[in-house]
């Protein structure tokens, strides 16, 4: 590992917490669609960046075109190096819609009516004083689209049935480890298309 990726962890990791289920949240500003945001200083010039993209970059180097950084975790406050991939917008969309989460829950009843940043903020808050799972499972709980993840978070926070819920409840699952165990970026597919695919 080379001084700046230790660096550039070493950063994010002073501003998030590691929760038990694994996700590392993120506790200072967000950007307005829920995700990580920070200012850094590059070659003497200030920029403000999506961190998780930012990170990524740091540890793997650019990424390539046309290109995202995925949340394997689907938490957009999630900083943690093993949760995040290279893959594209498509198979970033079709994974939300494998796994329950696109439009159409509003109808079930379950869309989170905080949206993406007010969901951020409350899982902040509810750390804000230190590592508080109940206030966690609540926050996490609100909105959640997912039968199997809402029942694993209806009576507190159990890092072990959250974690069984979510994998249950994505059927690429089988396909691809829910969080990678190692630093490496997942070698994307290549469609007929030339879109990249993780799954």
């Amino acid at each position: 590992m080379g001084r700046d990726t230790g660096r550039a962890l070493d950063y994010v990791a002073q501003r998030s917490i590691l929760v038990p289920h694994g996700c590392r949240l993120w506790t200072r500003s967000l950007t307005t669609d829920g995700y990580a945001k920070a200012v850094v200083t590059e070659a003497g010039r200030e920029r403000t960046v999506r961190v998780h993209r930012w990170l990524m970059e740091q540890v793997h180097g650019p990424l390539p075109a046309r290109a995202i950084t995925a949340h394997g975790c689907n938490e957009s406050l999630c900083v943690h190096i093993d949760h995040l991939s290279s893959a594209t917008q498509r198979t970033n969309m079709r994974q939300m819609a494998d796994q329950g989460r696109a439009a159409g829950r509003a109808h079930l009843g379950y869309a989170d009516t905080r949206g993406s940043l007010g969901r951020a903020q409350a899982l902040q808050a509810a750390l804000r004083e230190g590592l508080d799972l109940d206030a966690l499972a609540a926050a996490m709980l609100e909105g959640e689209a997912r039968p199997l993840v809402r029942k694993a978070l209806a009576g507190g926070y159990d890092a072990e049935a959250y974690l069984a819920a979510v994998r249950a409840s994505d059927p690429s699952a089988a396909m691809v480890p829910l969080f990678s165990a190692d630093h490496g970026i997942v070698a994307p597919d290549v469609d007929d298309d030339g879109q990249m695919s993780l799954f």
